[in-house]
């Protein structure tokens, strides 16, 4: 029974509290200006959001490793990534890579264009998404036959010190023919500044593993 008349009470304390701040307003002389104490001046409550300290804006050559199931081959090439940030964190990118087969007597492309959004979490630490749409194509020696699909890749970029950073994603490729990959991890290091640097980066997917080393040149 008291902490029901207990509940009730702080009930109509919340209710009257309003009414009570509106008569303490009227009582005050018409023509005499309100002064606020240093305890009721307004704090400013919004402060602006963190300044991305990673560009997205860069040129890249990579040397890309992959071993897949599929062709129970590994493959091996050198390729191309450029990327655009446009001033509201959206991003575009294309991307090329020509990748010899050991095994096999042929080569295939791999070819994307995606887009993608970044936002700052802290002073060091960039989180982004993107989504691309790809076509792996092999040679006209292994049948020229095409694979057109998605990969989503959500993932940070992180300084560890003024040269060090670590990149990390989840991702996932949908569609896939050459091979399925529904899900998969990336985890790599970055060497070097602002103006440029070198990442070491793995992937793991159910269809095999992917070495990477990427040169890249940011420009804005």
């Amino acid at each position: 029974m008291l902490k029901i008349l207990a509940d009730l009470g702080t009930g109509c304390l919340l209710l009257a509290w309003p009414l009570l701040g509106v008569a303490q307003q009227t009582s005050i002389p018409q023509g005499q200006p309100v002064q606020l104490s240093a305890q009721q001046t307004p704090e400013p409550t919004t402060t602006a959001p963190p300044q991305d300290v990673f560009s997205y804006s860069y040129l890249q050559i990579n040397r890309l490793s992959e071993q897949s199931h599929s062709f129970d081959s590994l493959s091996a090439g050198n390729g191309l990534r450029f990327s655009y940030d446009f001033p509201d964190q959206v991003y575009v990118f294309g991307e090329w890579n020509g990748l010899n087969f050991d095994k096999l007597p042929g080569s295939h492309d791999v070819t994307g264009i995606g887009v993608g959004a970044h936002q700052a979490y802290n002073a060091s630490t960039s989180f982004y998404i993107n989504l691309s749409y790809l076509r792996d194509s092999l040679s006209g020696s292994l049948g020229g036959a095409r694979d057109y699909y998605w990969r989503l890749s959500y993932g940070f970029q992180s300084h560890l010190s003024s040269y060090v950073g670590l990149t990390a994603a989840i991702l996932t490729e949908r569609n896939t023919d050459f091979g399925r990959r529904p899900f998969g991890e990336r985890l790599g290091l970055v060497f070097g500044g602002s103006a440029a640097a070198l990442t070491i980066s793995a992937e793991h997917t159910n269809n095999g593993n992917r070495l990477e080393a990427a040169l890249s040149w940011y420009y804005k």
